[in-house]
């Protein structure tokens, strides 16, 4: 190769890149597609991470708790809704979702994180009224009417989750991989803390007229409440931090009607997917397996005792425990516990074994060993621990896998929420074909 030739390959290929040539005496300009950096970025420090988990629990507890609380909602709203909802859930998070992959990164963060806290406090409330007023044993004994307005309200939670996880992932996605570890791990204390609070909500309303009603109310708010709060958090205290400036500068040309009309990444957005495509799809592929087996699987089994009250504990009891252990499995990778790409991806594959497993446990509950409870509750910890590590290191590693463009990690970051939706509606789906092809 000519040193001509050679000179000029390396001036297009740093013109790609954003970087004016040495030869040019120009201050360096920076816009949304640059790559390149003015100065190391200030230090990641651990209140910047707190508030990281308090953007994956508020994205996820409003519909964990709702989860929670659903055996109440269930039988005032009766028409099957209990088994519903997490069809329409995850099929409005899905189409929310795919439009923020193409356009999300056309809007600033701010008036995202406004936007979706405020569907996901205002349609929780609402829920709780409903639940409230319309349905069994209330003012207006309407189920149909409940049902249908239930509906509606789990609708406009899903797309303010949509909007509430999405934006929170694409923003640590712009941020070293602790970030995306410290949402993942929020998002598994939400669904701890569910089932203590209403325990203790009951005991605090244990003797007053229409409990479970009140108790859902109180719930519901609480998680509005917390939800609300997010909203100043990171106007006033996120955006504020110095590592955040310094990424947020990558919000500068989108105060601009024109911003809507313009791609905000140097490649095509199918380009980006294509990046990341290997690691979407391990995470896409831990939450298919894992919804498979849970709750469709989980919720067939029987107690040791053989009883339907003991079962009936036995279930939310075993419940709690997928919950603890997978946000053990999401906070492994903080001590060290990391697995390569390639392996992880065999490793969430091999995941698969926990679909027959589970299977045998709900169709012979009489046969040991998946006649003991323990070894069941030994299964759960196993299928929720793996869950949260594989899944978790997938978000770690799917934006590191795009080049060095921010705007592109963000869109990154964007379509790797959507995997880990996607294989909880597709394995919802699948867990509920499993059960009726068995004849469960």
């Amino acid at each position: 190769m000519t040193e001509a030739r050679r000179r000029s390959t390396i001036t297009e290929i740093r013109e790609m890149q954003g970087i004016p040539a040495p030869s040019e005496k120009k201050p360096p300009v920076t816009s949304s597609f640059s790559t390149s950096k003015e100065g190391e970025a200030p230090p990641v420090t651990w209140t910047l991470l707190l508030q990281f988990c308090i953007y994956g629990f508020v994205a996820l507890a409003p519909w964990n708790f709702i989860l929670t609380d659903l055996v109440y909602l269930d039988d005032k709203f009766n028409h099957g809704f209990g088994s519903t909802i997490s069809i329409f859930y995850g099929l409005a998070v899905n189409i929310a979702q795919l439009f923020i992959i193409f356009y999300g990164n056309r809007f600033t963060f701010a008036p995202r994180f406004d936007w979706g806290c405020g569907l996901l406090a205002v349609f929780n409330i609402l829920l709780a009224v409903v639940a409230m007023t319309i349905g069994t044993d209330n003012p207006s004994p309407n189920t149909g009417l409940g049902n249908a307005l239930g509906t509606v309200c789990i609708v406009f939670i899903a797309f303010g989750h949509a909007v509430m996880e999405s934006t929170a992932f694409g923003l640590a996605a712009l941020c070293p991989k602790s970030c995306m570890n410290w949402v993942m791990v929020g998002e598994g204390i939400g669904g701890v803390v569910g089932w203590p609070i209403l325990l203790l909500l009951n005991v605090i309303f244990g003797n007053i007229e229409r409990r479970d009603e009140w108790v859902c109310f109180v719930l519901f708010f609480l998680t509005s409440l917390v939800t609300l709060a997010i909203i100043p958090m990171f106007r006033g205290i996120t955006s504020k931090h110095p590592h955040m400036r310094y990424v947020l500068a990558i919000e500068k040309n989108r105060n601009t009607a024109s911003s809507l009309k313009e791609r905000q990444t140097r490649r095509p957005v199918w380009m980006i997917l294509k990046d990341v495509a290997p690691m979407a799809f391990c995470a896409w592929s831990v939450l298919t397996i894992t919804f498979i087996c849970f709750p469709s699987q989980t919720m067939k089994w029987e107690a040791q005792a053989g009883t339907e009250d003991a079962t009936n504990d036995f279930i939310p009891m075993v419940t709690f425990t997928y919950q603890i252990a997978d946000t053990v499995g999401r906070f492994a990778p903080n001590v060290g516990l990391m697995i390569p790409q390639k392996p992880l991806i065999i490793f969430a594959l091999c995941r698969a074994l926990f679909i027959p497993l589970f299977i045998c446990t709900a169709l012979y509950p009489t046969t040991k060993p998946f006649h003991w409870d323990w070894f069941k509750h030994v299964g759960m910890v196993f299928l929720a621990i793996t869950n949260g590590l594989t899944a978790t290191l997938s978000m770690m590693y799917g934006p590191q896998r795009v080049p060095a463009d921010k705007a592109e990690q963000e869109v990154a970051g964007y379509a790797m929420a959507f995997s880990l939706i996607n294989g909880i509606f597709i394995g919802g789906l699948l867990g509920t074909l499993t059960v009726f092809c068995l004849g469960e």
